[in-house]
């Protein structure tokens, strides 16, 4: 926990939350607060408590195709969304359900998770495969980003001094897509060592669309763009599915640490890809 909090504000708008981040004292944005709970820094904070600007929004637009979450929307919250359990299988309510534990994803904010997030987060894989745009309030604008450049390295300046408003996303229209969510870690409610997630559209027999995460390598989540080029056009089969594993592995950026070498990760990845790839060919030929 913080050792050394000086003031905690609760802002009556998002334009005096900003200028609370403006002055010159170290500030940090707060809904849930799970992040900051595993700080141990004794320097002198202030805290911005967002959670009472009305950012907790759920909705699902079935006539558009778009499912809009507020950034102080709770983790578990979305989860028992039964309009969230309805889109594509219920793969964002079931990968999200496999972040750690029952506590954290009732403290745990969608937002929270995507501002400042660790390299293990599943958040970000999960969201990467999927049609994610990030609307974000900035000196005085409403602004969308896609999700895929969320963490490019000329933005993150702008995200520091920006507050996430949420998350919308486009659903698949009249398109056979299927999503599926890998993770390993050392225990059920550790945080992952490598997590992975994939989305595959498919039109007659030929992928039309794909996308691969994969988070934990040990860095954030990063999708493998060569691989997803490479299946499109594929037809999806054992083989394809074999292969697709072992380029992913291969083109994967990975690194070792004190949970797993290098040569582990790839390993897995080329495990976890072919497994997901094997699911979602199930779920497309049921659904054909």
């Amino acid at each position: 926990m913080l050792k050394n909090l000086k003031e905690y504000h609760y802002p009556g708008s998002l334009d005096e939350a900003l200028s609370l981040s403006d002055r010159e004292s170290r500030s940090f944005f707060i809904a849930g607060g799970t992040a900051l709970a595993l700080s141990d820094s004794s320097r002198p904070v202030e805290l911005i408590d967002v959670s009472r600007l009305g950012l907790d929004e759920l909705e699902l637009d079935k006539e558009n195709g778009k499912l809009t979450i507020g950034a102080t929307t709770k983790i578990q919250k979305v989860v028992e969304n039964k309009s969230v359990q309805s889109v594509l299988g219920g793969f964002l309510s079931e990968s999200l359900e496999e972040i750690g534990s029952y506590p954290v994803r009732n403290a745990g904010t969608l937002g929270g998770s995507l501002v400042r997030p660790f390299p293990w987060s599943d958040v970000v894989p999960i969201l990467s495969v999927l049609e994610t745009e990030i609307t974000y309030y900035h000196k005085g604008d409403e602004k969308t980003r896609e999700l895929s450049k969320l963490y490019e390295s000329d933005f993150r300046g702008t995200l520091n001094r920006s507050i996430i408003e949420g998350v919308s996303i486009s659903l698949p229209e009249g398109l056979n897509t299927a999503a599926k969510f890998k993770k390993f870690s050392r225990s059920e409610f550790d945080v992952a060592a490598l997590n992975l997630a994939c989305k595959l559209s498919v039109e007659g027999n030929n992928i039309s669309e794909a996308r691969l995460s994969i988070g934990a390598r040990p860095m954030i989540g990063e999708r493998v763009t060569d691989l997803e080029d490479n299946l499109v056009g594929e037809k999806l089969t054992e083989k394809v599915a074999e292969d697709a594993a072992v380029f992913a592995a291969d083109a994967a950026d990975l690194g070792g640490d004190n949970k797993l070498s290098k040569e582990y990760r790839k390993q897995l990845v080329k495990k976890m890809a072919e497994e997901a790839l094997m699911d979602i060919k199930k779920e497309v030929a049921n659904e054909s």
